[in-house]
């Protein structure tokens, strides 16, 4: 699963461990996986507007696949259990309500 991952996020990411906590489940933690941006990275925006960042997501695809599928399907793997990521909810309901015409 990772190589999927590696896959996906390459082009100016780095793999960092973090340590995670469950809210529902007061003092379990794990150490889970994250990419994070490097400065330089071309393809992140900072802190745009989501306006911005929804149409970079609509017009941007991979090698790997379209990043309007990859919002939505983070955003539906995230609810699936039980996270609460506001940042990607709202970003995956304005990449996947525009009208067909906005679509890249």
């Amino acid at each position: 699963m990772i190589t999927h991952l590696d896959y996906r996020e390459k082009g100016g990411y780095s793999l960092h461990d973090v340590d995670i906590s469950f809210p529902h489940h007061v003092g379990e933690q794990a150490i889970g996986l994250i990419y994070i941006a490097n400065l330089g990275n071309p393809n992140w925006l900072g802190e745009a507007p989501m306006e911005e960042i929804a149409a970079q997501v609509r017009g941007s695809t991979g090698p790997s696949g379209r990043n309007v599928e990859y919002v939505v399907e983070l955003a539906r793997a995230l609810r699936e259990i039980g996270a609460d990521d506001p940042h990607v909810f709202q970003l995956a309901e304005c990449v996947a309500t525009v009208s067909p015409d906005r679509q890249a």
